[in-house]
C-alpha cells in the first residue's frame, strides 16, 4: 500500500472514531456519587441528634458532562446552612435543590437519592469539662521504670455540644502512645481523638509526660510478730527477724524504715504433734507507693516452752 493511501486510511479510521466518539457521548447515561451532608449553624448553637451524614444519589446526563463531572471525585460535597433556626424540614426537594448547585453542568439531573426527609432540630450550644485519659504503652531499659502514672497537661478539656449528647461523656481519651526503651523523662505531644460530628472540643492535642528514674534494692530487718500466742506458755521463732528487699525508685533510698513493714507468724497454724514445728509468715503491712518487695525466709520454726503451774 502507498504512503498516500496508508495516511489516507488512519485519517479515515481517526475521524470515524471521533464521529464515534462525538455519538456515544452524546446520549444519555448515569453514574453513583455519595452527597457529604455538613450543617452549618451559628456559634451558640448546634445540631441536635445525629442528622445524616452522607446521602448516594444517581445522577443522569451526557457523557460529555458525565466525564466532568467523575473527574472531580466521588463524592460531591453539600453545606446546610442552618444559621440560627431552631428548626429547619430538610425534605428530598430541598437537598436535591442544594446537590444540584454543586454539579458541574446544569444539564446533569439527580435521577434517585437514598434519602427520605428529616426534621433537623438546633439547641444551644452547651460546653462540659472533662479529665483527659492518655493511652500510654511503654517499655523500658533493663533497670529503669516509671513510678507514677502519666501526667497530662492541660489535664482536661472542654467539651461543647448538645446537652443530650453530653450526657455520657465523663472523660476525653488521646490517641494510642507507643514508647520505647525508656530511661529517662519523657514528654510527647499527643492528639485528642476527633469528636464526632455535632461535638467539638477546646483543643486537639495535650502533652503527655512520664517520669522514669533507675530501679534499686534496699534491705531492711523486720521483727516477726507472734500473733495469737496460746496463753500461760512461752513461743519462741528462730529466726525471730526477716529480711525484707524492696524494689524502690533510687530517689527514694531511704525512705521506708522497718516500722512500715508488719511480718507476722499466726500460732493458731502451729500444731505440737508430729515432727514439723514450722510457721509460714505473711507480710501484712506494705506502703502502697512499693512496686515490688520480696521477704526471706518465708517461713520460721517454732518452740513451745510450757510453763507448769
Amino acid at each position: 500500500m502507498a504512503t498516500t493511501d496508508r495516511q489516507m486510511l488512519l485519517i479515515c479510521m481517526g475521524l470515524a472514531f471521533v464521529f464515534w466518539l462525538i455519538l456515544n457521548l452524546s446520549q444519555e447515561y448515569e453514574i453513583n456519587k455519595d452527597v457529604n451532608i455538613t450543617y452549618t449553624v451559628g456559634p451558640e448553637r448546634v445540631v441536635a441528634g445525629t442528622p445524616p451524614q452522607s446521602v448516594p444519589v444517581q445522577l443522569s446526563g451526557r457523557g460529555w458532562d458525565l466525564i466532568w463531572e467523575s473527574a472531580r471525585g466521588r463524592s460531591i460535597d453539600v453545606s446546610i446552612d442552618l444559621a440560627d433556626q431552631r428548626e429547619l424540614l430538610l425534605s428530598s426537594n430541598l437537598l436535591q435543590q442544594e446537590i444540584s448547585r454543586q454539579l458541574s453542568s446544569g444539564d446533569l439531573e439527580v435521577v434517585s437519592m437514598g434519602f427520605e426527609s428529616v426534621q433537623l432540630l438546633t439547641t444551644p450550644r452547651e460546653g462540659k469539662r472533662v479529665p483527659v485519659m492518655p493511652d500510654v504503652t511503654a517499655s523500658y531499659v533493663a533497670g529503669y521504670f516509671s513510678p507514677e502514672q502519666p501526667t497530662v497537661r492541660p489535664d482536661s478539656v472542654t467539651v461543647n455540644g448538645a446537652a443530650d449528647a453530653l450526657q455520657e461523656i465523663f472523660s476525653w481519651p488521646t490517641e494510642p502512645l507507643f514508647l520505647e526503651r525508656l530511661e529517662q523523662n519523657t514528654v510527647a505531644t499527643v492528639a485528642l481523638q476527633p469528636p464526632p460530628p455535632g461535638l467539638t472540643l477546646n483543643y486537639s492535642d495535650v502533652q503527655v509526660g512520664l517520669s522514669v528514674e533507675a530501679f534499686i534494692e534496699q534491705q531492711l530487718s523486720v521483727p516477726i510478730a507472734l500473733e495469737h500466742a496460746p496463753a500461760g506458755d512461752s513461743v519462741r521463732v528462730y529466726p525471730n527477724h526477716v529480711t525484707i528487699t524492696l524494689t524502690i525508685p533510687e530517689s527514694e533510698f531511704g525512705k521506708y524504715s522497718m516500722t512500715d513493714f508488719h511480718v507476722e507468724a499466726d500460732l493458731l497454724q502451729m500444731s505440737t504433734a508430729g515432727e514439723d514445728n514450722t510457721l509460714p509468715l505473711t507480710l501484712t503491712r506494705v506502703p502502697e507507693a512499693i512496686k515490688s518487695v520480696t521477704f526471706f525466709p518465708r517461713a520460721v520454726e517454732y518452740y513451745v516452752y510450757r510453763i507448769d503451774n
